[in-house]
């Protein structure tokens, strides 16, 4: 193969990539510009012998690759829902391809997971080529950091600082929320925990605080609720967090942290001082979250079988 005699950019890089994706015709770049061409166009612009000196084949992207390319997309997957329908896909065999992008083409939120996979796994592979046949510096301006990608998922989620909307969805989520958080042998504590809350909340001066997040279509896709306290017990003006909760099918995304975040301005618009966490299991999507924001534990909860 020809050394590369052009600099590598991200533009010369997706010219690339549709290449190696086209399995209808054969693609070439020319080493000296980084023109990527059909074998027909290259035919017609070039004499044979600056073809054979000057072009090479765009990188080799077989169906097994392609397959591969998708086996490592559902392993990276947080959301359990569409990992296992996902995985039952790709073991069926028959059809796999098609059905695999059909499902992924039904989701936004995993369409633009599957395209931010597909993008830095190819890209990797176009790189790596790259540098193994440059005489020049090697490529490595690719971003590995996806936080722009995460925040475009999570821009298609409405954040609403008003249950009414959802109400009662809320009466049927609340209480699912925290039976989750519990193993079904343990029903009883969950009931205890939120016939507490409910007792709680309903005490003269305490303000109900919930906020919704529902997607671009206007679903409904997850909750965080809790109330402020003004009942005089503490100088400090605070809220409580009962319940952070997600639909299945949206997990994974970082939609918890951003209705905790969603809650953090809420209080503070409330004049709250400190935002007290009293959930039945310290989740672990709350370490991150509220580590950086210099999270604290003073009390645990008990209980004695009798």
């Amino acid at each position: 193969m020809g050394k590369m005699l052009f600099q590598l950019t991200p533009e010369i890089i997706d010219m690339i990539i549709f290449g190696m994706e086209n399995q209808s015709d054969e693609y070439y770049i020319d080493i000296k510009t980084g023109d990527v061409l059909s074998e027909s166009q290259a035919e017609e612009e070039y004499d044979d012998e600056y073809i054979d000196s000057f072009t090479v084949p765009v990188p080799e992207w077989l169906p097994s690759d392609g397959f591969q390319l998708m086996e490592s997309f559902v392993a990276d997957l947080h959301n359990p829902v569409y990992k296992e329908a996902l995985r039952k896909i790709l073991s069926a065999g028959k059809g796999a391809f098609r059905n695999f992008k059909d499902t992924v083409k039904e989701h936004d939120s995993l369409t633009q997971q599957w395209y931010r996979h597909k993008g830095k796994v190819m890209s990797s592979r176009v790189i790596e080529w790259y540098n193994l046949n440059s005489e020049i510096l090697k490529y490595k301006d690719i971003n590995e950091n996806t936080d722009d990608t995460d925040n475009l998922i999570l821009s298609d989620f409405i954040f609403l600082a008003d249950g009414s909307k959802w109400q009662s969805i809320l009466k049927v989520k609340y209480p699912e929320a925290v039976h989750e958080s519990f193993p079904a042998s343990d029903a009883f504590y969950a009931d205890y925990f939120i016939g507490r809350n409910e007792y709680l909340i309903n005490i003269s001066g305490n303000l109900p605080l919930i906020i919704c997040a529902e997607t671009g279509n206007g679903e409904f896709a997850g909750f965080i609720s809790g109330y402020m306290v003004k009942d005089g017990f503490s100088d400090d003006p605070f809220a409580l967090v009962n319940a952070v909760w997600v639909e299945k099918i949206y997990r994974g995304l970082g939609l918890s942290k951003s209705l905790i975040d969603q809650f953090f301005v809420l209080a503070k618009k409330n004049n709250a001082e400190k935002l007290v966490f009293e959930l039945p299991e310290y989740k672990s999507f709350l370490g991150s979250s509220l580590e950086e924001r210099n999270l604290s534990v003073f009390l645990t909860t008990r209980v004695v079988t009798l």
